[in-house]
């Protein structure tokens, strides 16, 4: 077991528990910046963040927006399986666009170009799930563009994690199913991973009980997006 991987999955778990993404989000580009590459990135935090999203919606069917995920089937998913196919088809190098994507979800807070670009993307969900779908295919980040549509819906606390939650289940259900065309199934069980996806539940349990309904989620936002542009930045220089 690597002790770097598992601090890693520990800490993106917790993230997720709470907000429904996490494990994606932060996990892909620190496991990029501890020299892994994209493909082995894929196989280790795929069935973590999976497992996680299954306990996050597990009695709460009824809490996600039917519409929205309709839609996110029909707009978003053969995106991500097309994109996902083609770099690995041609053995993309997927680094830099990360570290520019990165950069820019960090920045549209600050920056009100960035902020109306989104927003107004944002007026035409079937385009904005379209787009989600090609930049998480190449860059395993649409974790993002997800809260950010989800969270500016009318819904409750609990209808928007468990919208996030099912959505981003299914997205990484797709990669796993993509990959396993590719390069078989069998890629996954590797005996070391399976500590990173034993201690999945048992993370989501124990944040669920103690600290979920406690949570700040603007001071979440404003340390996210700066971890991200230093991210973003480290991502860049490796390539």
């Amino acid at each position: 077991m690597d002790s770097e991987i598992f601090i890693t999955i520990i800490v993106t778990s917790i993230l997720q528990s709470i907000f429904g993404t996490g494990v994606l989000l932060f996990g892909t580009p620190i496991l990029l910046m501890l020299g892994n590459d994209f493909q082995t990135t894929l196989i280790i935090l795929l069935p973590v963040s999976i497992l996680i999203n299954l306990f996050q919606i597990r009695n709460k069917l009824d809490a996600i927006d039917g519409d929205f995920y309709k839609n996110l089937l029909l707009f978003c998913l053969p995106m991500v399986f097309l994109t996902l196919y083609f770099s690995f088809s041609i053995q993309l190098n997927t680094k830099i666009i990360i570290g520019i994507f990165l950069i820019i979800i960090s920045l549209q807070s600050s920056l009100k170009t960035i902020a109306k670009t989104i927003n107004w993307i944002l007026n035409y969900e079937k385009l904005y799930l379209t787009t989600m779908g090609v930049l998480h295919g190449f860059t395993n980040l649409g974790g993002s563009l997800l809260s950010g549509i989800v969270l500016s819906k009318d819904l409750t606390k609990d209808n928007k994690r468990a919208t996030i939650a099912v959505s981003y289940c299914t997205m990484a259900c797709i990669q796993v199913a993509t990959i396993s065309s590719l390069l078989g199934f069998s890629k996954f069980f590797n005996p070391e991973n399976f500590i990173y996806w034993v201690s999945a539940p048992l993370i989501f349990l124990t944040v669920e009980k103690y600290i979920y309904h406690s949570v700040n989620e603007k001071l979440f936002k404003k340390i996210s997006n700066f971890f991200l542009f230093l991210a973003g930045v480290a991502v860049l220089m490796k390539t």
